[in-house]
């Protein structure tokens, strides 16, 4: 009850306050703590900045494990060769590395990133119990208790994995006052509480706990918007929200459909969101993301499903011409795609990156992708966006400008408002219609990122700053840094 009291008290200092009410987009009928605000917050103004509870990094380069930095002059722990830093280990690590060496080489090989979590979180807990780090309102191991768990939604296959990883993380640990049914149910709170770290680019860098920010509820029309100032976690409003507003963010991609949305919430999340954009399912507008291309002669339509859903009988029926199919088709024909996409993730993800190769690879899948969805649709956009970024790895900015341009109006299709992915969109397309000599198509997207990112990231963030001072450089008439 008194940590209850303290963390109201400080959030009370932020202008927020925590009530457990039926959530605004969460219809699964049960009570869950939510964010309110006790005060206005303009389009654009930080909510509130968050140190996580445990974070690690993820990226495939190096990064430090404290601050996230990558400057070229990190060390390597000589002990457990996982962890890299910045300057002297810190405390935490060494326990870390002490519990790493206690399991057998070939053990040590299993020790996953959720794995390493998990320690760090248990290690975390011992040294605020025993007053060797303090402890603050946000910072304590009461906030990760009251995290919701979902444990008796989880599949039996994933809690039997989670028992699998439990006993590595006891035998890492040796902490007696640890049972694994303890380990087992902070994996589920993991699994749906933990934050993916991102870059500008939305590319992750690492996965860390917050208990504040895990009190945010998801919607897929969010006002607010949690973006990573290396491991600081930032709350932005991306709308007016108001004194008595729930706080409101999207736990999820929402450059998808609404069909692939609902399967990652219900997935990871276990419930189904019914805010207004998933309402409008069964639009024709949100069909045409997950459409199959109508394969009848020179026919350019979709295949519709009207009642919302594919399923494995549904009849699918092109919005033009009336072609029908079922829904099998679509399951026959990924089968082919499937395994190039596999490759291709697998040249690009690789410790040594093929990027030709990788590029050779999305091309055929590129090709497939077409002969079977829709050229609107949300696939092919994945595809292209790849495409994008293996053409600028392999310096060929004109196939790369040309493939971006085509992705353009399906990021303006599914994301809406002040969307940080969307900004980076019109800033990557203003950037190589710059570099092909483009100026004034350039400029109109560069402004356009500049509108949206300033709200995201805000004005002092690295690449946002020198957007916008190159920006009014140009609009001054002098030369910019473009």
């Amino acid at each position: 009850m008194e940590d209850d009291l303290e963390l109201q008290r400080f959030l009370k200092a932020e202008g927020l306050t925590v009530s457990s009410v039926l959530p605004k987009f969460d219809y699964n009928g049960e009570c869950m703590r939510c964010l309110f605000a006790t005060r206005d917050f303009i389009t654009g103004e930080v909510i509130m900045r968050e140190e996580p509870y445990v974070c690690i990094p993820t990226s495939s380069d190096p990064l430090c494990q404290r601050c996230f930095k990558s400057d070229g002059t990190l060390l390597r722990c000589a002990s457990c060769n996982i962890v890299w830093y910045c300057g002297a280990e810190c405390q935490l690590h060494k326990l870390e590395c002490r519990a790493i060496s206690r399991l057998e080489k070939k053990w040590q090989e299993l020790v996953t990133p959720e794995i390493r979590l998990l320690v760090k979180l248990f290690i975390r807990r011992k040294l605020q119990r025993d007053k060797v780090i303090p402890t603050t309102p946000i910072d304590n191991f009461n906030s990760v208790e009251a995290m919701i768990s979902h444990q008796s939604d989880m599949e039996t296959e994933k809690l039997v994995e989670y028992m699998t990883k439990a006993q590595i993380v006891k035998q890492m640990l040796q902490q007696p006052e640890l049972d694994q049914d303890e380990a087992v149910n902070n994996f589920c709170k993991l699994s749906c509480n933990a934050h993916a770290i991102v870059d500008i680019e939305m590319e992750q860098l690492g996965i860390g706990l917050y208990p504040v920010m895990s009190i945010i509820n998801h919607s897929c029309l969010p006002n607010a918007v949690l973006v990573f100032e290396g491991k600081l976690a930032v709350l932005r409003a991306i709308a007016p929200v108001d004194e008595g507003d729930e706080v409101l963010i999207s736990y999820i991609d929402l450059g998808r459909t609404t069909r692939f949305r609902q399967d990652d919430l219900n997935g990871k999340y276990h419930f189904t969101c019914s805010c207004p954009r998933c309402c409008k399912f069964a639009k024709i507008d949100d069909q045409i993301l997950d459409a199959l291309g109508c394969k009848n002669g020179k026919c350019d339509g979709f295949l519709v499903d009207k009642y919302g859903f594919y399923s494995s009988d549904q009849k699918l029926e092109c919005n033009k011409c009336g072609l029908v199919r079922t829904s099998e088709a679509e399951k026959r024909a990924k089968g082919k795609i499937d395994p190039l996409l596999a490759k291709g993730r697998s040249d690009f993800s690789s410790g040594v990156v093929d990027f030709r190769g990788a590029l050779s690879t999305y091309k055929r899948v590129e090709e497939a992708t077409l002969d079977l969805f829709h050229p609107s649709s949300f696939s092919v956009m994945i595809v292209r966006n790849l495409l994008t970024k293996l053409y600028m790895k392999t310096g060929d900015k004109q196939a790369a400008l040309e493939c971006c341009r085509l992705t353009t109006p399906v990021h303006q299709r599914l994301l809406q408002g002040h969307d940080p992915v969307l900004g980076r969109h019109y800033y990557t397309r203003g950037m190589l219609e710059w570099v092909k000599g483009n100026k004034e198509d350039a400029l109109n997207y560069l402004i356009r990122a500049g509108d949206i990112l300033e709200i995201t990231h805000g004005t002092n963030f690295p690449l946002v700053k020198e957007l916008l001072i190159n920006l009014a450089k140009e609009q001054e008439g002098h030369p910019s840094g473009f």
